[in-house]
């Protein structure tokens, strides 16, 4: 059985064993669901959400049993509860309720989705935590915080930075002209904005070119979190860590990912990791590599250069899991800074060299193995300092 949130946070199980089982999954939500995801303080949310997308674009059907505190919360305010409105959001997924009837428990469902997809960012967040979904498969693809109507139009960039500075005026308090998090909020933006518009060009249909089914679905989280920051180096010994507050912004999906998008063909277990690796960057940056052919036609990149230029300014971090490959870059305080160019003369900073890292090896440019999952996941987190 998969108690949640742990079991998805942690690797207690394989993902892909379970998919391959061919017996239904049994979950369970119990009522210390938030405790435990509490506890869990190095963990984040949004590779729990892909190893679930996973697991039900497998087609293993799901068998959920909810303990009634935790399940009533949830109901009342399902966007606050990014892994269960994923959880409530699947096609794959049954649901039993403790100690409801059979038509409580559909009037609770069909209600906790309701507010799901028709849920609007809040600036004034009362939580550190919201989420928005888009149910392809269920046919609510164009929440309006992301879509200018149901035509299927993305908002233009400007609105999310509007967006992106509503939200972090409201945590970083005080003057938000002088702020850091202000001067920057284009930016983070142009980040968020470029990929998400990802997630609409090459995660909603197969490489058939059809729709994928089931369960589909893209989202946006938005969480504020801590960080600890290592004590300055002339700190006395022993000094505890500096815990941060920062705003983390989440982007997934559950389609092919990105190594089919570009090749048109499956990611297999035949497929070498460092190619998958290079498809990676040339998906980022295009030609990063000339000699790999790219399928895509017309495609943009979106520019691995200026996104990890945007992240150095907001002295943030980004990571990227899609395929078997899980990549970062950061520019924490802190944290160990690697691929730099040499500064030019007169420049006030070097400039990082677009190219990403393998989280296992911390500082090098070389990929290790992770177990495969669907789609794409990208994690962006910024200090509001």
């Amino acid at each position: 059985m998969l108690r949640l949130p742990l079991d998805l946070l942690t690797d207690a199980y394989s993902i892909t064993e379970l998919a391959s089982s061919g017996s239904v999954v049994e979950v369970e939500v119990p009522n210390e669901y938030e405790t435990d995801l509490q506890a869990a303080v190095l963990r984040t949310e949004i590779y729990a959400i892909q190893k679930l997308l996973t697991l039900a674009r497998s087609r293993v059907p799901l068998h959920v049993s909810w303990q009634t505190q935790i399940a009533e919360k949830v109901v009342s305010a399902p966007s606050l509860y990014p892994t269960l409105a994923v959880l409530l959001s699947l096609q794959q997924a049954q649901h039993d309720i403790e100690g409801k009837s059979a038509a409580d428990l559909r009037k609770m469902v069909d209600l906790a989705r309701e507010k799901l997809f028709t849920y609007r960012i809040s600036a004034d967040l009362f939580s550190d935590c919201q989420v928005v979904i888009c149910a392809d498969s269920r046919g609510q693809s164009f929440p309006l915080d992301l879509y200018a109507d149901e035509s299927g139009k993305l908002r233009p960039k400007i609105d999310f930075e509007t967006l992106i500075l509503e939200l972090t005026a409201k945590h970083v308090g005080g003057s938000v002209q002088d702020s850091t998090i202000f001067r920057n909020a284009r930016a983070l933006a142009v980040v968020v904005a470029e990929l998400f518009e990802n997630t609409d060009m090459h995660a909603r249909l197969g490489l058939d070119g059809k729709p994928l089914r089931p369960d589909a679905m893209r989202g946006l989280l938005l969480k504020r979190i801590k960080i600890a920051r290592p004590p300055p180096p002339r700190a006395p010994r022993g000094t505890a860590p500096i815990l941060v507050d920062c705003i983390e912004i989440g982007i997934f999906d559950s389609g092919v990912g990105y190594y089919p998008t570009y090749s048109k063909c499956d990611l297999t277990d035949e497929v070498d990791l460092k190619h998958e690796w290079e498809v990676l960057h040339n998906c980022l940056e295009r030609h990063y590599y000339p000699g790999l052919e790219d399928n895509r036609a017309g495609h943009r990149a979106m520019g691995l250069a200026e996104v990890i230029r945007a992240v150095q300014a907001l002295k943030g971090r980004i990571e990227f899991r899609t395929g078997r490959l899980f990549a970062y870059r950061t520019f924490l305080d802190g944290e160990l800074q690697t691929q730099m160019e040499k500064p030019a003369p007169m420049a006030h900073m070097a400039w990082p060299k677009p190219r990403l890292l393998d989280v296992g090896k911390t500082f090098l440019a070389v990929p290790s193995w992770n177990e495969p999952i669907v789609g794409v996941a990208v994690r962006v987190v910024v200090p509001l300092e």
